[in-house]
This record gives structure tokens, sequence and C-alpha cells, in this order.
């Protein structure tokens, strides 16, 4: 998972930094030696998937005693993981999170930003989130934490230690080490808590005609898009999807809420004139339909020369079922690229 900037985190931090008195303050080199040594006592293994360590940042203007960030690394099992014969056996779901460390002189806070949870998955997840937030809070009296829902549906859990007269470095990485440890918890809560309501949600749309679908459903029926490097910028308003299947074929995947558009390209021999066109578009519209599309939709080439082709599957005439199954034949069993072979065969038909 993409960690958020880091200005979105500080931005509760400024104000608090500022007009901090520093007298008798722990030292930016004694509060980074605290970080380290919490993280060590928590075992978080802050690396990435091919090894590489994820070293503090620090971050300036926040506090001259010192801000860091730091990447949180939460790995949570899947549903089902524990069952041998489970498609899900021994299959986790590894998120990465920027946290900030921000030293004040009398105290230290932690921000930290979750990832995002669709409306249908915030029942359980903020069940699971009181629950949590009363084992950090409950761990050490002076540590004060609060976990608020952020506009892009997202969690922040933010905590203090206010050090007292004279700070403790063991006392302020014992605390840092139970916000650390809540937090990366936190992420698995959140996981957790979204798993079994995408499992409920697939349940109830698994043999009922869909109608619609917006994006939470969409993942929900395809957790393959749980996954980050797939979702892209695009003007479909449930949301677009890439899949490179091959190093000449990315196939976009569009959810416009009341149908589906899977597409493919292809580039013709020459650009073609608008009387060529018009045989291109007639062959392509005279193709097989297949896995249950309602019509396949060539669109003029673009600016690169390429023809872009779209087959249409409105959510009506498909159950819960028939979606993850046109998803998994087109897309896991890559059948989308013979439909294609198709599609370049009726534009070189036209030549």
């Amino acid at each position: 998972m993409t960690p958020l900037p880091s200005r979105l985190l500080v931005a509760g931090l400024l104000s608090l930094a500022a007009g901090t008195a520093f007298a008798q303050a722990l030292s930016k080199s004694d509060f980074q030696e605290a970080i380290v040594g919490a993280m060590t006592d928590r075992n978080l293994r802050n690396v990435t998937l091919q090894g590489e360590q994820l070293k503090m940042q620090e971050l300036p203007n926040v506090s001259p005693l010192g801000a860091f960030r730091v990447h949180i690394i939460s790995v949570c099992n899947m549903l089902g993981t524990n069952n041998s014969v489970s498609m899900q056996a021994g299959q986790v779901m590894r998120y990465q999170n920027g946290a900030v460390f921000a030293n004040l002189g009398n105290q230290f806070q932690f921000a930290m930003n979750s990832q995002a949870v669709q409306p249908h998955q915030r029942e359980g997840v903020e069940k699971a989130l009181t629950e949590r937030l009363q084992t950090l809070n409950g761990e050490y009296g002076d540590l004060k934490a609060e976990i608020r829902r952020q506009d892009d549906g997202s969690y922040q859990l933010v905590a203090q230690h206010g050090y007292g007269g004279s700070p403790s470095s063991g006392a302020i990485r014992s605390r840092l080490a139970a916000t650390l440890g809540n937090a990366r918890f936190m992420i698995c809560d959140i996981h957790t808590a979204m798993e079994l309501a995408d499992h409920e949600r697939w349940k109830a749309l698994r043999s009922t005609k869909l109608g619609q679908l917006d994006r939470g459903s969409f993942i929900t029926l395809y957790p393959l898009l749980k996954e980050s490097g797939y979702e892209s910028q695009g003007h479909a308003p449930g949301g677009t999807w890439r899949f490179k299947l091959r190093d000449d074929q990315t196939t976009r995947v569009e959810n416009f809420v009341h149908e589906l558009k899977v597409w493919m390209y292809a580039k013709p021999p020459s650009p073609p004139d608008a009387a060529r066109f018009a045989t291109i578009a007639a062959n392509i519209r005279a193709l097989p339909l297949s896995h249950g599309a309602a019509s396949i939709v060539p669109h003029e080439p673009n600016e690169q020369g390429y023809i872009w082709v779209a087959l249409v599957f409105p959510y009506a005439q498909m159950t819960g079922d028939d979606f993850s199954d046109t998803m998994k034949k087109l897309i896991d069993k890559r059948q989308i690229l013979d439909v294609h072979k198709r599609v370049v065969k009726a534009i070189e038909a036209a030549y």
C-alpha cells in the first residue's frame, strides 16, 4: 500500500510544535534512538519485499528536537489462510504505512494513516478500532491516543506522551513501542474487519442480479483489486483498473456502475480513412460475442493510431457469480487475449 504524503500526517503537529518550551527537553539523537529501540522491541520488520532497509527520514520544519517519518509494515492474514484446502491458504496482505514521530520537547506525538475503508465496511471496522484504542490507552496511563476517520475513508491513529519534568529515554521508548505495536495491529484489525464485511456482501451478491455495482462491491467480487498497482486514473465513476497481460497488451477494466467495459487495443496496418474505419467497425461488431457480453464496441483510432475495443457487460444481466466468473476468465485466465486475436483479424480483413 502506498503511504500517504507526510504533509497530511504532520499538519496537526505543526501547530502543536509552535510555542513549545524546550527546557530540559529530550535531545533529537536520544529521541531517534528511542524510536529505533521501540521498533526493535516490537520486532517490526521495516524492510521491503526486496530486502531494502527503509531508513528513518527526518522531516524539516516540524520541531527542532526532531521529527521523523518511518514506514511501518504490517502483514495480515487473508480469510481462510488456516484452511489448507482454501484458495486463500497461506496468503497474506502486506500494508506499508508512513508514520510520523515528533519530539516536541515535553512530549512526543505520533500519527499514522490506515488503508481506505469502504462505507459498507465501516461498522465492523469501527467496532474493532474501539477495542484497539481501549487496548492502547490501557497499556500506559500517561499515553493518550485517538483514532479519527479521514475524508478519504482511511483512519488516523494519533498518540502523545508527556515526558514530565525530567524526560526518561526508557519510558519514552516503552511508550513508543506500545504505540508502534498497536498501530501495526490496527492495520490488521481494519484488514480483518474489511474482509469479514466483504464476505457478507459477497454472499449477498452471489446469486442476485446486480443491477448496478459501486466501486466497493466491484472490489468485493474481484478481490485481486485489493492489491495495489492495478487501479488507475480514468473517467469511469465506479473505478478504472489496468492489467498488463502481455508485453504488447494492457487490458483496461472500467466500472460504469450500470455496466462493465473490458478494453483491448490493436494498431491497424496503416491509418484508416473514414470509409475503411467504417468497414473495420462493422467487422468488429459482427464478431461473435463471448463471455456473456452484450456488445462489442470499437472506437476510432487515438493519437497513437490504436483502435480501442470494449466488451460491454450490463450488470442487469449479471449475478455476482456471473461477474466474478467473467473477470476470472478474461483477466486471470487471460481469455481477453483470445478475443483480441479475433479483433486483430477483423481489422486486417478491412485491408
